[in-house]
């Protein structure tokens, strides 16, 4: 743990206002409270996923890539900007959908210390789940306890999936497999939806990748990534009925 309370040079991370090194000296006091719940993320219209993430969010969210040099993985959340159709208004999330992992790790966050050439740490104090009088304690005797353990453990391995995650859109923007798209909703209702700005794998592509890197691909589980991505196109009618505009009813 490091005890710099300096910010990160570079632009913050979504969720993010503000990182401060965690360490018992500051924040010996403080508790995680995990019951505070999800509005944090409430106006996050997509979230990066990692490659492990792949199979489980696949089940519940259209899968998509950013666009530029180095597209990544996203879940797509909502079909307007700064609108999160998973986050109720008391706060907790669909109930019977994945939670993505970079929600889950929140309000902690490994950032790099420039200085030090190491990872530090980091968490943003004024999170509602990080309070003095409930959950459980960041410290124990000055060392950090089960909760903090645990919670330090998640991000680092979110932070190699995530890792991976940004080789594996790497490798198929070099292949060519993906396809700047945009998305028109027309709802029954009326009104409609548009969303711009993300890639999608074009499967037809598939069959001109080469046998050695097909090969290799398999091994490093990419295969099992774009053919949940490719299953992901049918989590947009999910989305569609969550983001519907309700009929007004009159009396």
């Amino acid at each position: 743990m490091s005890e710099a309370q300096t910010p990160p040079a570079q632009p913050l991370p979504l969720f993010f206002k503000r990182v401060v090194g965690v360490n018992p000296q500051l924040h010996g006091h403080l508790k995680l409270d995990r019951a505070a719940g999800f509005h944090f993320a409430a106006k996050a219209q997509s979230v990066p996923i990692g490659l492990t993430e792949f199979d489980a969010a696949a089940q519940h969210y259209p899968i998509l890539f950013t666009t530029g040099a180095n597209p990544v993985p996203v879940a797509l959340l909502g079909l307007r900007d700064g609108d999160n159709l998973f986050v109720r208004p008391d706060g907790t999330w669909q109930p019977d959908a994945y939670v993505p992992a970079y929600v889950r790790a929140f309000p902690f966050i490994f950032v790099e210390d420039a200085g030090n050439k190491s990872l530090v740490v980091g968490m943003e104090p004024d999170a509602e789940q990080i309070r003095p009088d409930a959950g459980q304690p960041l410290f124990e005797d000055g060392r950090p306890s089960p909760a903090l353990n645990e919670a330090v453990g998640f991000c680092q391995a979110f932070r190699e999936a995530v890792a991976a995650a940004a080789n594996f859109g790497r490798a198929l923007e070099a292949a060519k497999l993906l396809e700047e798209e945009e998305a028109t909703v027309n709802f029954t209702v009326g009104g409609t939806a548009r969303i711009r700005g993300f890639k999608i794998v074009k499967p037809e592509r598939l069959a001109e990748v080469d046998d050695a890197t097909f090969l290799d691909w398999r091994r490093m589980g990419y295969l099992n990534a774009i053919y949940a991505h490719l299953f992901s196109a049918g989590r947009w009618g999910r989305l569609i009925e969550l983001g519907a505009p309700r009929p007004t009813v009159t009396h």
